[in-house]
């Protein structure tokens, strides 16, 4: 009888070692630990097909990279982008960002996200702090312009895309490389003094913040280089001060308050301004996202070879209509034509 009894604890205890190591072998398998761009441990489900983005250029980057699986934007899309996009994605629900506060995690958790993405315009204590209200994994992502093939491969790795985002990562280091490469040879007083104008006009972001990397990467004298730190958002100028640094070139970001690009050719207060004398003055184009500013997207990849050939064409020879339809076609999955081409690049170079 104690044979038996002894044989049945002995039973007993290896099917419960059995069962609890099946259970750790299972949830290994479910689950795995990543190093996000921050520095901070989470652990992640081992397949994630459900993923959202509290960041607005961190949406872009899921879209280009694995559209299918995500299941809202940070922000509303412009009714003019719909045309590049598949009706899905363009009516994805819009959930807000953690930075401006106008996300509802109530909403976030009623669509059941794998993962949370937040970029580094939060601080690690607020993708900490919204882990820890949602009870999902939060992962920062350094979205700096020369991280966006690192980007890539991390988002890559953590959505089990890693083929698709070798892709994109390997044309974005291309295009950084090359264009990084032909500006070499431009000799620092030959770099053309650069007036960004947001808003109505009289709104810009200074030099080194996040908003205007691309034009500091293209050698842009951003004139707005005063001491202030501003990393993510725009200050307001007087017209005396724009009088003053007399740019040679004025990019003009997408605007609700008005249409500043053809009031400032009518407005006495800026003609006597080089740029506007000599007409130089641009729109960026905008469409599907903006390809310079808010967000600071994927899309500044484009804005590099865009910037860099209208202000020094004769460093940076391009031949601009190829390299925007590869990237419509690699990034957004849109095949554009010499027409379409034409009216992205309207008022975004010369007439």
């Amino acid at each position: 009888m104690n044979i038996i009894s002894k044989t049945v604890r002995l039973v007993l205890v290896l099917s419960i070692a059995l069962l609890t190591m099946n259970g750790f072998a299972q949830m290994k398998e479910e689950n795995r630990k990543i190093t996000d761009m921050s520095g901070r441990n989470v652990i992640i489900p081992a397949k994630v097909n459900r993923i959202i983005s509290l960041s607005n250029n961190t949406s872009v980057y899921i879209y280009t990279l694995a559209p299918d699986k995500l299941i809202g934007w940070s922000f509303n899309q412009k009714p003019a982008a719909a045309k590049f996009m598949d009706a899905k994605y363009f009516n994805l629900p819009v959930l807000g960002t953690s930075t401006e506060k106008t996300s509802s995690y109530e909403n976030i958790l009623k669509l059941r996200p794998d993962i949370v993405i937040c970029s580094n315009e939060d601080e690690v204590y607020a993708a900490d702090d919204i882990q820890k209200q949602l009870g999902i994994p939060v992962l920062m992502v350094d979205t700096a312009l020369e991280s966006t093939p690192e980007v890539y491969r991390f988002l890559g790795e953590c959505l089990g895309e890693q083929t698709r985002a070798k892709q994109l990562a390997t044309y974005s280091r291309n295009v950084l490389n090359r264009i990084r490469k032909l500006l070499r040879k431009l000799p620092d007083d030959k770099r053309l003094r650069v007036y960004y104008a947001e808003g109505s006009g009289l709104q810009t972001d200074v030099a080194g913040n996040v908003h205007t990397e691309a034009l500091d990467f293209v050698k842009g004298k951003n004139v707005a280089d005063i001491s202030e730190t501003h990393v993510g958002s725009m200050i307001g100028v007087s017209m005396e001060q724009v009088l003053a640094w007399n740019p040679d070139v004025i990019i003009i970001g997408i605007s609700r308050q008005g249409d500043f690009y053809n009031d400032v050719f009518h407005d006495v207060n800026w003609a006597n301004i080089k740029a506007v004398k000599e007409k130089k003055v641009y729109r960026m184009p905008a469409l599907p996202f903006n390809w310079f500013d808010r967000p600071p997207s994927p899309a500044r990849i484009l804005a590099v070879e865009w910037l860099a050939n209208l202000l020094y064409p004769q460093y940076v020879k391009l031949d601009l209509s190829h390299e925007v339809k590869a990237f419509f076609v690699l990034f957004y999955h849109y095949q554009l034509n010499d027409q379409e081409v034409q009216e992205l690049l309207k008022d975004a170079v010369p007439r």
